[in-house]
């Protein structure tokens, strides 16, 4: 008897470290995706919009009643040192709610991660990365990226915007019009009221804060909140926005839409609403956009349409600097962390999180490494790092760096000179595979256009 407890009690362990256990960078990981020196602190703080008016709640003579709403956010930045046994943290969430299941709401999932709850910041002004997850997803969900980022000097906040699930909404129409209404509004009112913060901050995280050096982050419907956060103000004439009240939208529709003050850079993983039966903004909106833009995506996309909407919405996007960054055969789950270990073994949830044929791990890092590139050019003015952004080849595989007979590739990393000159820099040898990554400058738009 005695011999059975000590293998449950030794089993329990096992599974409770396979849980919590840190996710590491892969070998295979590009150039940079290593974690910057800085140690990682982390808050969680609740944000109060006092006065929006909630699509939920119709006041029955054609209006809506105002509530307060309630914006958690989850903050990374850099942090003073601390031992490495206190850069241990496990992020929760509600767990999503499954198509065809029935949702619970005690279940809970987990995710690891290297950071210190309350740590001290480093004394500094650091550009600010605001995070906005998609439909039924959470702002822990970014916590792979956002350590990362924070680790390299950048402030980063993730807004839990609380998606409700249909069975609560009423119905999985009302649970996704809450989003229409509200995901740009939330944007919006998080960057405002950090900017407010910033600026009257004598000490804390938030005088840290560089806030006019701003990235916005959109995954799926945080990328349709963010191309309206970002200028492009929704189509009056598309389906979904004609059966909105346009109390609702004020201050978001095509002609009113202005960008975010402070925004420099817009980053938009499979951006939801360029779709042609879901089509969200005209060419002349997203024409408005001037901020410099990075596009990543998986080339079957079937919930935003890479095709027909992504592709659009970067096509139409002519005011921006912007690059498109293709997972060749990968589908619409290119952002936020891996399916918790907990429930690897669940396929409504590895379809939720995970991705058909490439290895979540490594998408993770390669973003890592795009993205820091692309922040550090744009909020940073670190010119070099265009030379991660501007590969020699589109698509990565058509790039060269020849072997000798008997020669082991070895864990070299691609060079901007010599031999490796003609392979996207930071990839390993033999490594650079499956990706397209396009670039698109407002002189290439009006050299089109002159045809």
């Amino acid at each position: 008897m005695r011999s059975q407890v000590v293998r449950l009690l030794l089993l329990s362990v096992l599974l409770h470290a396979s849980s919590t256990a840190q996710a590491e960078l892969p070998v295979d990981a590009p150039e940079l995706a290593t974690r910057g020196a800085s140690a990682v602190g982390t808050q969680s703080i609740t944000l109060i919009d006092p006065d929006r008016l909630d699509v939920l709640k119709p006041d029955g003579v054609g209006g809506f009643h105002r509530h307060a709403r309630t914006l958690p956010i989850e903050i990374w930045y850099p942090a003073v040192s601390a031992p490495k046994r206190a850069q241990r943290i496990t992020y929760t969430m509600p767990a999503p709610f499954l198509g065809g299941r029935k949702s619970n709401p005690a279940q809970r999932l987990s995710f690891a991660g290297q950071a210190t709850r309350g740590a001290k910041p480093v004394a500094g002004h650091f550009p600010l990365v605001v995070l906005s997850h998609g439909y039924n997803n959470r702002a822990v969900g970014f916590s792979e990226l956002a350590e990362n980022l924070a680790s390299k000097g950048y402030v980063v906040i993730a807004i839990e915007h609380g998606d409700l699930d249909p069975a609560i909404a009423g119905s999985r129409r009302a649970s996704f019009s809450q989003v229409l209404v509200d995901r740009s509004a939330d944007q919006r009112f998080v960057i405002a009221e950090v900017r407010r913060r910033a600026a009257a901050a004598p000490r804390g995280v938030f005088a840290t804060i560089a806030a006019d050096e701003i990235a916005l982050v959109g995954y799926s419907m945080g990328g349709y909140g963010a191309i309206a956060s970002a200028g492009a103000g929704y189509d009056p004439k598309s389906p979904l926005m004609a059966m909105l009240p346009k109390a609702l939208m004020a201050g978001s529709m095509e002609g009113d839409g202005k960008p975010v003050p402070g925004l420099k850079a817009l980053i938009l993983f499979g951006p939801w609403g360029g779709s042609p039966a879901t089509r969200m903004w005209s060419p002349a909106a997203l024409g408005r956009i001037s901020a410099p833009a990075l596009v990543i995506d998986g080339d079957h996309d079937d919930i935003a349409d890479y095709a027909n909407g992504v592709q659009w919405l970067f096509g139409h996007m002519v005011q921006s600097d912007r690059y498109f960054l293709t997972y060749r055969e990968a589908r619409h789950n290119i952002a936020m962390n891996a399916a918790p270990a907990s429930v690897a073994d669940d396929y409504l949830y590895i379809d939720k999180f995970n991705e058909p044929v490439w290895r979540k791990d490594r998408i993770l890092a390669i973003n890592a490494h795009m993205i820091t590139a692309f922040l550090d050019l744009h909020l940073k003015r670190m010119s070099d790092q265009a030379s991660y952004l501007n590969v020699p080849t589109p698509a990565a595989d058509a790039g060269s760096w020849p072997l000798a007979e008997g020669e082991v590739s070895g864990a070299q990393l691609a060079q901007r000179t010599g031999a490796s000159a003609n392979y996207w820099r930071g990839f390993q040898r033999r490594w650079a595979l499956g990706l397209e990554l396009v670039h698109r400058s407002p002189a290439d738009d009006r050299a089109a256009d002159t045809r």
